[in-house]
């Protein structure tokens, strides 16, 4: 940590889910909607369940062993038997996703930081998601007016943590390795993306998990942020 040196950079890549927006809060309220639009039972262990099943579908798109078309055929079809209930998960997949679509919580100092980061750099955000919902939820946090450039997947053509998707990143940009650093909250997509691609990572680690990855700095607030850039 001791070591980082931002003189050099001159862009951000900055996730969008759990590091801006907190995609937890927002799930499990659109969890919520869309089990009461089926009279399906929701209770507190509902989302614990829904972010096993989620977290382990989206290790499989970073792998490239799983398309998200596939997840959206299958992730609530495994939420719901894992829950007991029978009921049709694509229908479910297809309400929690109009709802996701409108929902955008921002995490503690999110658009501080943006406000900061954008007067410095070349902000852009780095998702593996679709385009149009991403815009829609930073639009409605209040986040999208001081972002540059949203590098989403969909659109890129490539998933984090590939090394296609950074390098299609900084062609864009026309920056170099040394003049760009990766922020988010994922070790795997994020982090060892950014790694693994020769770039500056700094981890957004609010519950205080267990490094798994050697990145450059580690931070448990986003306003922690502003001591290394």
């Amino acid at each position: 940590m001791e070591n980082f040196n931002a003189k050099d950079i001159k862009a951000v890549l900055i996730d969008i889910d759990n590091t801006l927006l907190d995609f937890n809060k927002c799930a499990t309220e659109c969890i919520r909607l869309a089990f009461n639009k089926f009279n399906l039972k929701f209770d507190q262990n509902t989302f614990s369940v829904f972010k096993v099943i989620n977290d382990e579908l989206w290790l499989g798109i970073e792998k490239g062993t799983l398309t998200k078309k596939q997840l959206h055929e299958v992730r609530f079809n495994r939420v719901l038997k894992a829950l007991g209930q029978e009921f049709d998960g694509e229908l479910v997949e297809k309400e929690f996703l109009l709802n996701l679509k409108e929902c955008a919580i921002p995490v503690d100092g999110a658009l501080d930081l943006v406000k900061y980061l954008s007067k410095k750099y070349v902000l852009c955000t780095a998702s593996n998601s679709f385009y149009q919902q991403q815009v829609n939820r930073l639009t409605t946090a209040g986040i999208y007016p001081y972002v540059s450039h949203m590098f989403i997947s969909e659109i890129v053509g490539f998933e984090k943590p590939s090394k296609a998707f950074f390098k299609e990143c900084l062609e864009r940009l026309s920056l170099d390795k040394n003049q760009v650093v990766m922020i988010g909250d994922s070790l795997t997509a994020d982090i060892k993306g950014g790694l693994d691609f020769g770039i500056k990572t700094i981890w957004f680690n609010p519950e205080n998990k267990q490094a798994t990855e050697d990145c450059d700095v580690v931070v448990k607030s986003l306003e922690e942020i502003k001591n290394y850039l």
